[in-house]
C-alpha cells in the first residue's frame, strides 16, 4: 500500500514554504520593531506634588518636539504625593540624554510645575550605548553559537563523509537555526503591530538566545538516526537516500512530538498563569516550539536531501516507491 504521507517526496515544497515564511517573518519584525527604554535614550524624573497628568504630558511633548527630539514618548504616573515622568526618545549619543534630563528640569521649573530643582526627588537615566552593547553581545552570541554547532557537525558526522558531506549538514544546521530564530521574531513583530505597547526588550533577547540553544536538539537527533541507518545499509544495492531519510524521520517523530508536547504544556501554563515579562518570554518560547518542530521534521532532512543532489536523481523512484 502507498505511504499515507511522504515528507521526502515533497522536499521542495517544505523548503519553499520555509523560505516564504522566513521572508515574511523578517519583514514583519523589522517593519514593526520598537525598542524599549532599555535600548533607547530614556529619562525618568520623580518630582514632589501630584501634577495634572494630561497637561504635563502635552506640554512636555510639545516642548521636546520644538527642541528637535524625535520619536518621543511621554508617560506620566501619579502616586500619593509625587509624579513620575518617563521620557523615551531616539538619540544617538549618551551626552544627548544628559542634555535632555537638564532640559526637562529647566522646563518644569519655568512652567512652575515645580518650584526649583530641589523638588526633583529622583532621576534615572538610560543611555543609548546600553543598546549598542546589548546588540553587539547578542550578535556575538548568535555568531559564536552557529559556528560552534557547524564545527561540531563537521567532526561528529565525519564517519559518513563518503555518503554525506559534513559541511552540508553544518549548512543545514545553520539554516534551521535561522528559521527557528526568525519565526519567533515574526510572532513578536506581529504582536508589536497589533499592540503598540509591546517593544523589543531584554526578555526578547534572552528568549531568542534560549531558542537557539534548544532549536538544534531535534535536528541533531534526526541526523544521528540518519547516520545510523546509512551505516546499517552501507553496501546494499538499490537503497534510496530518500527512503533512508524518510525512515529516520518517522523513527524519531514520535519522540520529537512527545518532547514538544510536554514542553508546550509548561509554556501554556506560564503564559496564562503569569503576566509581564514571564508572559512575553513564554509567548516567544511557545512560538519557537512550533517553529522548532517544523524545522526539525520538514526542513533538516528535506534540505539535506536537496543539497546532496539526490532528490532529482531519485525523484521517479521515490514517487513510485511503496511502503510495506
Amino acid at each position: 500500500m502507498k505511504a499515507p504521507f511522504s515528507i521526502m517526496k515533497r522536499a521542495y515544497l517544505w523548503v519553499s514554504f520555509w523560505a516564504i515564511v522566513l521572508a515574511i517573518a523578517l519583514f514583519l519584525f523589522f517593519s514593526n520593531a520598537r525598542y524599549s527604554e532599555e535600548f533607547t535614550g530614556w529619562v525618568q524624573i520623580t518630582v514632589t506634588g501630584v501634577l495634572n497628568a494630561t497637561t504635563v504630558k502635552n506640554d512636555i511633548t510639545t516642548y521636546l518636539q520644538s527642541k528637535g527630539y524625535k520619536d518621543t514618548t511621554v508617560a506620566i504616573q501619579l502616586e500619593k504625593n509625587t509624579t513620575k515622568i518617563s521620557l523615551k526618545t531616539s538619540v544617538d549619543k549618551d551626552e544627548q540624554v544628559n542634555i535632555l534630563s537638564k532640559d526637562i528640569e529647566w522646563f518644569l521649573v519655568q512652567k512652575k510645575y515645580i518650584a526649583s530643582t530641589n523638588d526633583v526627588l529622583e532621576q534615572s537615566i538610560t543611555w543609548p550605548s546600553v543598546w549598542s552593547y546589548m546588540q553587539k553581545s547578542a550578535k556575538n552570541a548568535l555568531i559564536v553559537g552557529v559556528l560552534l554547532m557547524a564545527i561540531y557537525m563537521l567532526f561528529a558526522f565525519a564517519g559518513i563523509r563518503k555518503e554525506i558531506s559534513p559541511s552540508i549538514l553544518a549548512a543545514v544546521v545553520v539554516a534551521t537555526m535561522i528559521f527557528d530564530v526568525g519565526v519567533p521574531s515574526w510572532a513578536y513583530g506581529f504582536w508589536m503591530m497589533i499592540d503598540h505597547t509591546m517593544t523589543i526588550n531584554t526578555v526578547f533577547i534572552i528568549a531568542v538566545l534560549t531558542n537557539m540553544g534548544y532549536s538544534i536538539n531535534d535536528t541533531i537527533i534526526i541526523f544521528d538516526r540518519i547516520r545510523e541507518n546509512i551505516k546499517n545499509k552501507a553496501g546494499q544495492k538499490g537503497t534510496l537516500f530518500g527512503k533512508i531519510f524518510e525512515d529516520s524521520l518517522r523513527q524519531t517523530m514520535r519522540r520529537s512530538f512527545g518532547t514538544v508536547l510536554s514542553l508546550f504544556l509548561v509554556i501554556l501554563a506560564m503564559y496564562f498563569l503569569w503576566s509581564g515579562s514571564i508572559r512575553e518570554f513564554a509567548f516567544t518560547i511557545g512560538i519557537w516550539v512550533v517553529a522548532g518542530s517544523y524545522s526539525s521534521i520538514f526542513i533538516s532532512a528535506p534540505l539535506t536531501y536537496i543539497l546532496l543532489g539526490k532528490y532529482r536523481k531519485e525523484r521517479k523512484e521515490m514517487l513510485s516507491s511503496t511502503a510495506k
